[in-house]
């Protein structure tokens, strides 16, 4: 823990117009940080949503936890993947969450402040989801590896199980893709390929970007990957024959956020309406074109194997 001066500890706490109690733990200067947070983003507190990036077909997703680091960390992490995150701090607000929305996901906190309390949640939920006939995925974390509770939510219809593990965030949007490329079905209209997990390659190839919500799709996966580590990223564009300004800003937007952690983006069969209208916007030559994936992955390791050269 950082160690803190009366003066830095009675500053913190006047931000949130508190007097510092006697005994200050890890866990106290957690919440007051959270709190001054808070502050600085007080439409998401009230709406208990958050809406980080706009998409028309955003996916609903509800995080059950009673503690306030836990439900930010996860909700900030959410909205930058590109979800509609709500929040519930206990079984009373999820159940009246539950009445209101439907949500492609929840994520449950076991211990609410006690396992049975989660446990007892969760056969409450899909005890509501077999009444509604809906196909929410419900996702239990707990910083608890006990095998026995682990076993016994399953048991109840958890659809899979996080531990808070060092990464476990990562966990968060690896399990998001799995589920999402489930729903897209056998013949998606996106897919995803870990080209090489060392080196965090992956690649992208779409199908019909012109359908309802895959640009979306696109939009939110690229993220999800960038933010699990994979900011090398090959779009195949083998299947796009037409384009329009909805395809050529989501190119851009994968582009940036791939600079923005620290990644690459390159483009393979272009087709040549592609190549002219990256021309007339300026982006020649500025998002790397190969002939197919092939080369994408080529120039991606002449680069890695130069970089080691170097050091």
């Amino acid at each position: 823990m950082i160690q803190l001066t009366d003066k830095q500890i009675a500053k913190l706490y006047e931000f949130i117009s508190e007097v510092p109690p006697s005994d200050i733990t890890e866990n106290e200067i957690s919440r007051v940080l959270v709190e001054i947070e808070k502050k600085f983003t007080p439409f998401y507190w009230q709406q208990q949503k958050v809406d980080d990036f706009n998409l028309e077909n955003n996916r609903n997703i509800l995080v059950i936890d009673d503690l306030e680091v836990s439900l930010f960390q996860l909700t900030k992490l959410l909205s930058k993947s590109g979800y509609n995150s709500f929040i519930a701090r206990s079984r009373e607000e999820a159940r009246d969450s539950l009445k209101k929305h439907d949500y492609d996901y929840i994520f449950l906190d076991l211990f609410l402040p006690n396992p049975e309390d989660g446990i007892g949640l969760l056969e409450e939920i899909k005890t509501c989801q077999k009444n509604k006939d809906n196909n929410t995925r419900i996702i239990v974390i707990s910083g608890s590896d006990d095998k026995n509770l682990i076993n016994e939510c399953f048991v109840k219809g958890a659809d899979d199980f996080i531990c808070k593990t060092e990464e476990w965030h990562k966990s968060v949007l690896e399990k998001l893709r799995s589920f999402d490329e489930i729903k897209r079905g056998p013949a998606p209209e996106i897919k995803t390929v870990i080209e090489d997990e060392e080196n965090k390659i992956a690649s992208i190839t779409v199908k019909n970007i012109f359908k309802t919500g895959v640009i979306d799709d696109l939009k939110r996966e690229a993220v999800n990957l960038s933010l699990s580590g994979y900011s090398k990223i090959i779009l195949d564009l083998k299947n796009v024959n037409a384009t329009s300004i909805e395809v050529l800003n989501v190119i851009v937007f994968i582009f940036k956020n791939c600079n923005n952690q620290h990644g690459t983006l390159k483009l393979c069969n272009v087709s040549n309406v592609i190549n002219e209208s990256l021309i007339n916007v300026f982006l020649d030559g500025v998002i790397p074109v190969f002939t197919d994936k092939d080369a994408a992955l080529k120039d991606f390791y002449s680069t890695v194997k130069s970089r080691s050269s170097f050091n």
